[in-house]
């Protein structure tokens, strides 16, 4: 599906980054990964310089760190700030490095993966979910930025339990499937941004996928 196609995923050693770099691997994609996020450009830039070539940037935006259950009313500037600010500010350095190794090619497509509970917030996690909806925020405006350089951003959302076990105990409320079952990592997650990575999908650009089963239906 991927035929060679050159991917970089960042992340790697999360579940979901890691897991995603295998299935999109076994979608025929040649993967390089980056084992963490950045914590400033020039780290950005040279893990995307190790690369020698990238054709699509999967970029998850939730590492462990930020994984840290704490009550809103106990959540200080620094909490905050590691477990919230620290993935906006590495989704704005992912993103700043993309553009700059598609911008002289004229083509690219970026897609940020996140869990769904940005939409549906989730207790004891209002740091990463608020920052998640940031990063949705920040792919459209770089989607409407860079569309005439012929780059596309998108987001592929996706339940809590493909990112780590305390989330699902924080999202307990939504609906389960409508389609009766959990999305398969490869075959409806990874074949979703395949296809946004596709020839074809030139024309969708700053959109939000759920893919999810159906659980989460928004807007």
């Amino acid at each position: 599906m991927l035929d060679g196609r050159a991917v970089f995923v960042t992340h790697g050693s999360t579940r979901l980054g890691g897991g995603l770099a295998a299935a999109l691997g076994e979608l025929g994609a040649a993967v390089t990964t980056s084992a963490d996020g950045f914590a400033d450009r020039a780290a950005a830039g040279a893990a995307f310089a190790l690369a020698p070539a990238i054709d699509l940037v999967v970029h998850v935006c939730v590492d462990d760190a930020a994984l840290v259950p704490q009550p809103l009313a106990d959540t200080d500037p620094a909490a905050w700030d590691a477990r919230g600010e620290a993935l906006l500010r590495d989704a704005i350095f992912t993103l700043q490095s993309a553009h700059s190794r598609f911008a002289p090619t004229g083509t690219g497509r970026i897609v940020l993966v996140a869990p769904t509970s940005g939409f549906t917030g989730a207790g004891g996690f209002v740091p990463v979910s608020t920052a998640i909806e940031g990063v949705r925020a920040l792919g459209k405006s770089a989607a409407r930025q860079w569309g005439p350089q012929g780059i596309t951003v998108n987001a592929v959302l996706v339940p809590p339990a493909l990112v780590a076990p305390e989330l699902v105990a924080a999202t307990t409320f939504e609906a389960p499937p409508a389609v009766g079952r959990p999305p398969d990592l490869r075959d409806d997650v990874a074949a979703t941004i395949a296809h946004l990575a596709s020839p074809t999908s030139g024309g969708i650009t700053g959109a939000t996928v759920i893919v999810d089963g159906g659980s989460v239906m928004a807007p």
